[in-house]
């Protein structure tokens, strides 16, 4: 190991706070070298030099006395860099890969120059508290951030780049974050509209989605085989050409097909020459086609069309009679999720079970359709508070105990 003898270091006073200078090894572009460093020990308010050498000597043991080896002296962004994320990498999906790399963008601004081993839950905390007064992170970003530092954390113990308990454990989502923004489930009428105003193959395209609550990776992974006995068999995900199998074991459960949903993939399947295999959603060479391809070619065109003459905005120059105006009858288009966050609504509002609408999405835990996809409207609340009220009208407590009642509170 390479150690050098037992150091002191300098304790030092610049402006009002007690410094210590001293060395240890980092490891840079590859290369195990030893720096001078200083580090702030304590503020010269109510510290005088021998408390400040003191301060000086706990810490100076993790340096003379180290537990890890010099090679592992590597800063937060480069562990997260050169060890964490290629170990994600290879062992998650790439959507999920994906979403890291995106938490890690709007993380590594935050991370300054901590040393992963010498992280403690101050300084996470510090990271989460820097994060929140930016005032750009919503509370769920915030949960999902604490999320991969603790997976970081967790990674760098049993690698033997850091010791001691996670220091994620004990940090908090500041409580002035901002709110969880709101997000959308797409009700039957927009259901409806969206495959009144788009053409084929799209029509179909949104049928299943709304119908079967399909995430966007398993619509673009259907083929013909996978229909079958009244029901879709979900085998695959394809995320941006990448195949891989569903999201979890509970993903691969079969989705009921609908009488409706069964006549428009019928007609879906003539217009294709009834064919036995292949792509439910080919593209024009034959290959799964990217739904999110099909949103910018025809959806989104479908649903901006002009409310005045029905044309795109583009159709609209100089020599036209009217101005562009979109036809706000049509639905707004929320994304591919808001499909399953609908059907998870309506069958709520149908009275179904909420564990039944679990299996319906192949959730792995109810909390998590209770949670985020089940989404309760305004009518709803004052709907249920109606109940409540008539509940409550229709109670009548006994004489003596209203007589009670009001002693108690007088």
């Amino acid at each position: 190991m390479m150690r050098t003898r037992k150091q002191k270091g300098e304790v030092y006073r610049k402006h009002q706070m007690w410094y210590l200078r001293y060395f240890d090894f980092r490891v840079e572009d590859g290369q195990v070298i030893r720096k001078r460093l200083c580090k702030p020990l304590c503020a010269v308010a109510g510290f005088t030099k021998t408390q400040a050498r003191k301060e000086a000597e706990r810490f100076l043991e993790t340096i003379n006395k180290p537990m890890l080896t010099p090679e592992t002296a590597l800063t937060l962004v480069d562990f997260i860099e050169s060890v964490y994320l290629p170990r994600l990498k290879r062992d998650v999906r790439p959507s999920t890969y994906h979403g890291y790399i995106v938490l890690w963008a709007a993380l590594k601004p935050f991370c300054a120059d901590y040393l992963t081993r010498d992280m403690r839950t101050r300084h996470v905390q510090c990271i989460l508290d820097e994060m929140a007064r930016t005032d750009r992170f919503a509370k769920r970003t915030m949960q999902h951030i604490k999320f991969f530092l603790a997976g970081t954390f967790g990674h760098a113990i049993r690698n033997d780049y850091y010791t001691g308990g996670n220091p994620v454990t004990e940090a908090k989502i500041p409580a002035k974050v901002r709110g969880v923004g709101e997000t959308h489930a797409y009700s039957l009428e927009e259901v409806f509209m969206m495959m009144d105003a788009t053409p084929e193959p799209a029509r179909t395209l949104i049928a299943v989605a709304a119908m079967t609550a399909l995430r966007r990776g398993e619509l673009r992974g259907l083929r013909w085989e996978d229909y079958r006995n009244g029901e879709i068999h979900v085998s695959r995900s394809i995320w941006y050409g990448h195949e891989t199998d569903p999201k979890t074991e509970e993903s691969k459960n079969p989705v009921p097909v609908i009488p409706k949903l069964a006549a428009i993939l019928a007609d879906h399947r003539k217009r294709q020459g009834n064919p036995i295999s292949g792509w439910i959603f080919p593209n024009g060479a034959r290959k799964a086609v990217d739904p999110n391809n099909m949103l910018q070619r025809v959806i989104l065109p479908s649903l901006a069309v002009c409310g005045v003459c029905a044309k795109l905005e583009a159709a609209h120059d100089s020599k036209s009679d009217h101005e562009y105006k979109r036809n706000d009858i049509l639905p707004v288009w929320r994304g591919w999720h808001g499909f399953r966050r609908g059907v998870a609504t309506n069958l709520n509002r149908l009275g179904v079970p909420d564990k039944i609408i679990q299996r319906v999405l192949r959730h792995s835990d109810v909390a998590v359709t209770q949670a985020a996809y089940i989404k309760p409207e305004d009518k709803d609340s004052k709907a249920a508070m109606e109940k409540f009220e008539s509940a409550l009208t229709a109670t009548q407590l006994p004489p003596k105990l209203k007589v009670q009642s009001i002693k108690g509170v007088m």
